[in-house]
């Protein structure tokens, strides 16, 4: 006899409504950061979004190490409408992203 597996109803209330990846995007500086993920929350607030996954990678193949990760955890809490900013959950990229709340 197997065990059917639980289903939470409410799981779908934790789930990004938008995803915003800056994977294949080329070699950034601090300014193109900025803009990118100034445009998605904007973005998104203006659907009325409040849970963003925002995909950094861990900077594994960057020269000096992780670049957007470090500067995206200092900007975004800068931003009126951000109220909380965390490393995702593994099953979302873990130590690859960022779970973004917004007003």
């Amino acid at each position: 006899m197997s065990k059917k597996k639980k289903l939470n109803k409410y799981a779908h209330l934790q789930e990004p409504q938008a995803i915003f990846d800056y994977h294949d995007r080329g070699e950034l500086r601090e300014e193109d950061i900025q803009s990118l993920a100034k445009d998605f929350i904007e973005e998104s607030s203006k659907n009325g979004f409040q849970r963003l996954l925002i995909i950094t990678g861990k900077g594994l193949h960057s020269v000096e190490g992780p670049v957007i990760r470090p500067f995206l955890l200092w900007y975004l809490h800068k931003l009126p409408q951000v109220l909380s900013v965390q490393t995702a959950r593994r099953d979302r990229g873990g130590d690859g992203a960022l779970e973004v709340r917004i007003r």
